[in-house]
């Protein structure tokens, strides 16, 4: 399972680079990001610049689709989402409910 970027990659445009790489060429199918911190101060500070760093992704390959004539949902935009930030750890980890 691909997971997250490790504490020296941790900046936006890095974030950025790999989160949309890793979308062209494995779809859903990773951990945008994880957290390394060792104190809170740096869980917060990472957490924001990179949960709007992948929202910025998210909305240029949605916006991508769009211009391919995909009309994408809002159910399917929250599908993502929920796979992205939840589903595919817990699948990998054997918890939560099977999609």
């Amino acid at each position: 399972m691909v997971f997250g970027c490790w504490w020296y990659l941790n900046d936006p445009s890095i974030i950025r680079e790999m989160t949309a790489e890793r979308l062209e060429l494995l779809g859903l199918s990773f951990v945008p990001q994880h957290s390394d911190a060792r104190i809170l101060d740096q869980l917060v500070y990472k957490w924001a610049h990179s949960r709007e760093t992948i929202g910025m992704v998210l909305a240029e390959k949605y916006e991508d689709l769009a211009r391919a004539g995909w009309r994408v949902s809002r159910a399917e935009i929250d599908r993502d989402v929920a796979r992205l930030f939840r589903g595919n750890f817990e699948e990998f980890c054997g918890i939560g409910k099977r999609r």
